[in-house]
């Protein structure tokens, strides 16, 4: 098998998911970091999307976590990501995974793109650790420019953003909930895990998000990852825009 080659944006919480399967699975495998927004020009070209995660394994192209995570599960099957069909459990992982990709997911991106506004600068943290394909001081100054069109590509208006923070509390409840049950937290983790716990990862990086998350279940999520590159300080987002507990 041809190593798999990982395109992938710095910072980015699925991007993270699927690096977390390839350990998991011991798959050697190379990343090759993107610009921000360059994706959407190169993506189709290389591995058939606009958005990453993208992989490409020998002439096959793949997008998107849960897909290439469904793939890794085939090229090596153990340890699994999901449990065995039959499992009465395997339906409720696989629709925890979709919840945690098709809802949660954008709450960081959405997030993170309101401080970035507010706080350019603190972009160029998230990169500390890739491997750009340009020098930094030459990418410094398009920094605001790049925050706007992110905010514009992810629709991280004030008002979603502020609907995205008051229902944070009631999307940790939920998660909490399935580690109560023994779906999520688990010494191995599964597909769910990864794809929930890279976004809890993520949201722990923003310095006015995190107290609404560190004493609760959900933080135990990040521990199937390496600590986070990146940060945005406490006192970016309005302070009216937070939940209590953040205020607090």
């Amino acid at each position: 098998m041809s190593a798999p080659k990982l395109y992938a944006l710095p910072g980015s919480h699925p991007c993270a998911a699927v690096e977390a399967a390839l350990e998991l699975k011991s798959i050697a495998y190379r990343r090759v970091d993107l610009l921000p927004m360059v994706q959407m020009i190169v993506g189709p070209l290389l591995y058939g999307a606009a958005t990453v995660p993208g992989m490409r394994i020998g002439g096959e192209r793949l997008h998107g976590s849960r897909s290439i995570m469904r793939r890794l599960d085939t090229l090596v099957p153990e340890p699994p990501l999901l449990p065995a069909p039959g499992d009465p459990t395997r339906a409720k992982v696989l629709e925890a995974e979709r919840w945690g990709d098709e809802v949660l997911q954008s709450v960081p991106r959405r997030l993170i793109d309101a401080a970035f506004l507010r706080r350019p600068s603190a972009m160029e943290s998230y990169a500390a650790d890739a491997r750009l394909p340009l020098p930094r001081p030459l990418l410094r100054p398009a920094l605001p420019l790049t925050a706007r069109l992110m905010a514009i590509k992810n629709r991280a208006s004030d008002e979603r953003v502020r609907e995205d923070l008051a229902a944070l509390p009631r999307q940790l409840a939920r998660i909490d909930g399935w580690i109560a049950d023994g779906l999520l937290g688990g010494e191995q983790p599964n597909a769910a895990d990864l794809q929930i716990g890279s976004t809890i990862r993520l949201l722990m990086s923003i310095g006015d998000v995190r107290p609404l998350i560190e004493r609760r279940g959900a933080a135990r999520l990040t521990s199937y990852f390496p600590p986070m590159v990146g940060e945005v300080p406490a006192d970016v987002l309005p302070r009216e825009w937070l939940p209590a507990p953040a205020r607090a």
